[in-house]
């Protein structure tokens, strides 16, 4: 499986990357621009992630706002369309329904990641390494 983990928070990449090491192959981008350009790279190489954990709050340009441009890119290039886990501090119902909805997105997690909540939501998708 391979993996983009978005975050502008860098304990919070490599938290999550170290806990899926052993099963992917973990990518970094810490704004929404480099997530664009990282995701594009992939999908031009024909080799796209399979899984991106994309936190909503960010500075700039917003999860939300990157994951619906993912899409967009997506429909563009006619590339399957993969995983998008939005990955947020806040609890919220409207943050979760936005993400669903605007974004496409398969899940919602809620930090403080734990391995259990993040390897169930993995197996929920069909996702393994």
């Amino acid at each position: 499986m391979k993996c983009l983990i978005v975050d502008d928070e860098i304990f919070c990449r490599e938290f999550v990357a170290t806990l899926l090491r052993s099963t992917a192959e973990c990518h970094q981008a810490g704004s929404g621009a480099e997530a664009l350009e990282k995701f594009n790279q992939a999908l031009v190489a024909k080799l796209p992630f399979d899984l991106v954990i994309l936190d909503i709050m960010m500075p700039g340009m917003n999860g939300q706002e990157v994951a619906k441009r993912m899409r967009e890119i997506e429909a563009s290039q006619g590339a399957k369309m993969g995983h998008i886990v939005m990955l947020t501090a806040l609890n919220s119902a409207n943050d979760a329904m936005e993400a669903f909805c605007q974004a496409q997105s398969a899940a919602y997690l809620v930090k403080p990641v734990s391995k259990d909540g993040l390897f169930n939501m993995i197996g929920k998708l069909g996702l393994s390494g």
